[in-house]
């Protein structure tokens, strides 16, 4: 039987003629189906090497989003998704919030 998760998946913009100026990264939330965890990371990571995408920006210089890999996968607790479905939690002190 399969299970839902959810991957929060990272990505790293790269920038022609940019190297020394701090990426620009994104988290991003996907849900996969899968057997198991395993299965369901490899799915993920499928998933991120096909998002990877480039084009040019306005300078006309080529912007490069990297798939740089898993942060965390859960999986979920319910069976079915609906609206309202929690897709991601993480817990932390307040003083931790870095996000």
């Amino acid at each position: 039987m399969s299970s839902w998760y959810s991957a929060c998946m990272l990505f790293e913009s790269e920038v022609d003629d940019q190297s020394s100026e701090e990426p620009l990264c994104e988290e991003s939330i996907r849900l996969v189906k899968a057997v198991d965890v395993d299965a369901a990371k490899a799915i993920a990571n499928s998933l991120g090497v096909e998002l990877e995408h480039e084009y040019s920006n306005p300078d006309g210089r080529t912007v490069r989003w990297v798939f740089r890999g898993i942060v965390e996968l859960q999986e979920l607790c319910e069976s079915e998704i609906v609206s309202g479905t929690e897709v991601f939690s993480r817990m932390f002190k307040k003083g931790q919030l870095d996000r």
